[in-house]
């Protein structure tokens, strides 16, 4: 009876602490319209959609790339922290490409892909459950095979390298991916510092 009401406190504090962070990043994001469409006004007279339109047509990248390597060459990088209580101490990063995400540990910590939640909840409640819905899309004809989600864990032993995920482009997959790397990441930098 114990490990379900510690994993049910830790469900609820990461349920508490992602509400926390998107209510943080609404408000940001809301400031930030308000900037943009207040700059909108000042400098050009035509809408933000057409504006939006060129940009979209502007190619992301000219280079040749092999076919079995994504570009990496435009990334852009996202921090992942700790929360508030545990100091912001920086986690590692999630770097977003054309199409892909690659989550990397910070260069100080190692952790143990076996240390539970790794795979417990971030590969087989997260990445896996992305992975079943985008195989039911192909199933059902509403995207290619191509398309749906696949990942790497990559390790070096058993210590974490990176996370490589591929087909991701949607903003809100990015935000739960990088919700759930950072609460999993959380617990185990929990778990070794209990231990050290």
């Amino acid at each position: 009876m114990e490990e379900p009401a510690k994993q049910l406190a830790e469900l609820k504090r990461y349920l508490e602490d992602r509400l926390a962070s998107l209510t943080a990043e609404a408000d940001n994001l809301r400031a930030l319209i308000k900037i943009v469409n207040e700059a909108l006004t000042r400098v050009s007279f035509k809408p933000a959609s057409a504006l939006e339109e060129v940009r979209e047509a502007t190619p992301v990248n000219t280079q040749p790339q092999p076919s079995t390597q994504p570009p990496r060459g435009l990334e852009t990088e996202m921090l992942i922290t700790a929360s508030s209580r545990m100091g912001n101490r920086l986690l590692g990063k999630m770097y977003i490409g054309e199409g892909y995400v690659r989550v990397v540990p910070a260069q100080d910590l190692e952790f143990n892909i076996n240390v539970p939640p790794f795979r417990q909840f971030l590969v087989e409640k997260v990445l896996e459950e992305m992975r079943r819905r985008d195989r039911e899309g192909v199933e059902r004809g509403e995207m290619k095979e191509e398309d749906a989600i696949d990942y790497d864990i990559r390790a070096k032993g058993d210590t974490l390298t990176e996370i490589f995920i591929k087909n991701v482009s949607d903003d809100r997959r990015i935000r739960e991916l990088k919700n759930a790397v950072r609460w999993t990441f959380e617990r185990m930098l929990e778990k070794i510092s209990s231990k050290g």
